[in-house]
């Protein structure tokens, strides 16, 4: 099926590994011209050798999305070097651990700038770019613990944010012709990521939390996710806006 990406224009935050350069990945392999932005320049100029190595147009900046001078100068670049943009995809994200008591004020600001306010100055100037182009879209990753209890506090609190926000864009920017939708993976491993660090630190809690939490048998892979963001970007998902898509091989427990 073509599935109406070929030219379009995809920013991807964290595109340098993980689940962000699956995403360029898959969204490159269907025609797509890419832009990715990441804090680590060695690690952006890897990621963008390869993904030039495989024969897809990729453009990439160093950018801190915390920064929001920085964040706005790489959608502006993009736009520049690409004549717009049509799909924004708000992936980069991180959590910090520790409970009420033990994390300060400062800790609860990281989590919100990185998951939440970042996402919101980048829509913000990504929405102007696609209104002069006659729409796009903008999908946010979330993750099960932004839909139901679980994770560190500060992260779900976040997450949560996020996909409250990109519900009230979806109804603000349905008559500018800009879909916004939420993608919400469950536990994602790959390698470098924390959970490969996490289970060969404790290879007993990796076999508990598998069981117990995975009918499947295994952790989700970043393709699987970036699947669902294709299927999100393409023209072919018209009507569907305003909607959290849960990527999580059952991992999560919510009803809706």
């Amino acid at each position: 099926m073509d599935l109406g990406l070929k030219g379009k224009v995809a920013a991807i935050t964290g595109g340098s590994r993980g689940i962000g350069r699956a995403i360029a990945l898959a969204l490159a392999q269907e025609g797509a011209r890419v832009s990715i932005c990441a804090r680590t320049p060695e690690q952006l100029e890897q990621s963008t050798a390869e993904l030039h190595a495989a024969g897809h147009e990729i453009f990439s900046t160093p950018a801190d999305i915390t920064d929001h001078a920085q964040a706005s100068g790489w959608i502006r670049s993009t736009a520049a070097h690409w004549g717009g943009i049509d799909i924004l995809v708000n992936n980069a994200g991180g959590a910090v651990v520790g409970t009420l008591a033990a994390l300060p004020d400062a800790a609860w600001q990281e989590s919100f700038a990185t998951n939440f306010f970042a996402p919101v100055a980048l829509s913000r100037v990504a929405a102007a770019e696609m209104e002069r182009r006659g729409g796009g879209t903008i999908i946010n990753i979330s993750s099960i613990y932004g839909r139901e209890a679980g994770g560190p506090i500060a992260y779900n609190a976040a997450k949560s944010a996020l996909i409250s926000m990109t519900k009230m864009l979806a109804r603000e920017f349905a008559p500018k012709s800009i879909r916004v939708n939420s993608v919400a993976p469950g536990s994602i491993i790959y390698p470098g990521g924390v959970w490969e660090q996490i289970f060969k630190e404790n290879p007993e809690f990796e076999r508990d939390f598998i069981t117990h939490d995975f009918p499947a048998g295994r952790l989700g892979r970043p393709e699987e996710v970036a699947y669902a963001v294709v299927m999100l970007a393409s023209p072919k998902a018209s009507w569907i806006t305003g909607a959290t898509v849960p990527v999580d091989g059952a991992q999560g427990r919510s009803l809706i």
